[in-house]
């Protein structure tokens, strides 16, 4: 009898899902560091370094939190002379230096406080150590956040993926050392800035500063963009207040204080967390990163599963409480800030503006929350109540998911200048060709009087319809199109730019860069397509992309393959002639 054969075949379509990355260790290992350190000194100092002034924690946690977030928002309200802190490589790692300082200068503050103990000079002592490490510590956030923003989603994913464990194992280290010793978790922690910095240092030198366009980005409207963004993240900072404190500070206190076997079954219970967090969102990334905000996708049933299980009697186990209610709090945090990064990575918006209002009003939700469940406030009965928790969780969790913007609200806050002019719908097409909608950037533009009219193909992308409009006025419908089942423009090109005598090498690359930015904006290309697009027109090959830009093989030949889609050419000679033709001042 002969069996039926059946042959399977599994097929990996690199195109559709992405390749990771070239992952970065210093970038892993230095925001995990980061965050042990937030999670040591910001919120269980007194816990764990300075027992004796223990009564000083919610001072020094609301001080630390409230400039943290005043400085965040500070980066994206005055994004100019932000800038001009970061304008060099020696200026970004002397500004790393300062923070470091910053947050040992608290630590050691916190170290005479716990000497005073209590009463005025304990307070100022502790307001002092506040503003220190709120202000170091958004400085470091913000550096990671520039590391971060020029990954693509799928190393943007991992490297958060895999920096949790590294926190919680050094959080859960330093409880257990704690236990044994206490100053020598107080000098672990203040070792942790010197040693992120020299982490933040090497990633930035493999990851930013070799960049050719770090600091292209793509001009917003305030309002509308800290709108779409800041509403999620500031219902979101509540619910990050609320666990944060449920699940590295709530219980801490008694853990520490009952045995050293409780801290180690406690200590246990974070990394475990830590670790089924890590596989979750690798796995969503792998199987949903074509959705936008796709860790929620994920963690947003799943958080609502382990706030369930919490209020059943197997939900009363120390451990299950420990892990259920750190697995919730690093879910949310590692979707928050993979969400912040995609934003900046995919349409180019600066650093600066996606974390100062993203990060900063989820630093002020996380404050409120964490002020509301001091004895007296409103949610006070959280810390000990798992079904008020549980409430409280499914609220936040509604109103967050509900208002997080997808793709085409992310692109309505862009400001559609002469070099993006990003058809979302028939409705933007004859506003535009009907002379309604005006661009800021229009009355830059020259006059194309005289110039011949060239008609570029029009690469279309699940219905929308990208093409380069010097001036509104000037569009007008294609009088013979062949039938298509997108739109096609007539776009008249500006005139040739009068070019000196004679250019230095200097004039010309620049001249060829901002051709290849007006490309970019044109098409509405991401951070790394962007500089995988300028490798291109300059006649480099994938290995030469690879190495240039610390990227694997599949990740270069992936963005190859979409910034061919998005111009719509075939071929590396037709890019450049694309480049070339693009006419700028």
């Amino acid at each position: 009898m002969k069996l039926p054969y059946i042959k399977v075949e599994l097929e990996y379509r690199e195109e559709e899902t992405g390749a990771p990355g070239r992952l970065s260790p210093t970038l892993i290992a230095g925001f995990g560091l980061h965050w042990a350190w937030i999670f040591l000194f910001m919120f269980n100092g007194q816990y764990l370094l300075f027992p004796e002034a223990a009564s000083m924690q919610t001072l020094l946690s609301g001080t630390s939190g409230v400039v943290h977030a005043a400085v965040l928002l500070g980066y994206a309200v005055f994004l100019k002379k932000a800038r001009e802190l970061f304008g060099t490589p020696q200026q970004i790692r002397r500004n790393r230096l300062l923070a470091a300082c910053l947050v040992a200068c608290a630590t050691i503050l916190c170290f005479a406080g716990n000497l005073v103990g209590a009463g005025p000079a304990a307070s100022a002592i502790f307001v002092g150590a506040g503003v220190l490490s709120g202000i170091g510590s958004a400085m470091f956030l913000m550096s990671f956040g520039v590391s971060f923003s020029v990954c693509d989603l799928p190393t943007i994913a991992l490297s958060t993926a895999l920096s949790i464990p590294v926190s919680a194992l050094l959080f859960a280290a330093a409880i257990t050392v704690g236990t044994l010793f206490v100053p020598a978790s107080a000098l672990f922690c203040l070792a942790l800035p010197f040693l992120e910095l020299l982490c933040l240092n090497k990633c930035s030198a493999d990851l930013v500063d070799k960049l050719e366009f770090a600091y292209l980005t793509m001009p917003v409207r305030t309002a509308s963009f800290a709108a779409r963004v800041g509403v999620p993240s500031l219902i979101f900072g509540v619910m990050v207040g609320v666990l944060r404190t449920c699940s590295l500070a709530g219980p801490l206190s008694a853990v520490v204080q009952v045995s050293q076997s409780a801290a180690k079954d406690y200590s246990l219970a974070i990394f475990t967390a830590s670790l089924f967090v890590c596989l979750a969102l690798i796995l969503a990334m792998l199987t949903l990163r074509k959705s936008r905000n796709f860790s929620f996708r994920v963690f947003a049933p799943l958080m609502a599963a382990l706030l369930v299980m919490l209020c059943a009697p197997f939900g009363e186990d120390g451990f299950f409480r420990g892990f259920a209610m750190a697995s919730c709090y690093f879910m949310l945090e590692a979707s928050l800030w993979t969400m912040y990064s995609d934003i900046a990575q995919s349409y180019r918006v600066s650093a600066f503006t996606t974390f100062g209002f993203g990060h900063g009003l989820l630093s002020a939700g996380s404050l409120a929350g964490y002020l509301l469940l001091q004895p007296g406030g409103p949610l006070a009965a959280v810390l000990s109540d798992p079904v008020a928790l549980a409430m409280v969780g499914f609220v936040t969790l509604t109103f967050g998911v509900a208002t997080l913007p997808n793709a085409a609200e992310m692109r309505s806050t862009l400001i559609r200048g002469r070099f993006c002019p990003l058809f979302d719908d028939r409705t933007d097409l004859e506003e535009l060709m009907s002379g309604e909608a005006r661009y800021e950037m229009a009355s830059e533009a020259p006059s194309a009087e005289g110039a011949e009219a060239e008609t570029p193909e029009v690469p279309k992308d699940q219905g929308a319809v990208e093409a380069a409009v010097p001036a509104p006025d000037a569009v007008k419908p294609q009088a013979e199109a062949k039938p298509q089942t997108g739109f096609a423009l007539s776009v008249p090109e500006p005139g040739p730019a009068i070019a000196a005598p004679q250019e230095s090498p200097e004039q010309r690359a620049g001249r060829f860069k901002r051709k290849c930015a007006a490309v970019a904006d044109t098409f509405l290309l991401s951070r790394k397509e962007t500089e995988v697009l300028f490798l291109l027109a300059k006649g480099r090959n994938s290995a030469a992309i690879q190495e240039s830009l610390y990227i694997s093989a599949g990740t270069a030949n992936t963005h190859m393959r979409h910034i061919y889609r998005k111009l719509d050419v075939h071929s590396q000679h037709e890019l450049i002639d694309l480049v070339e033709s693009m006419k700028v001042e």
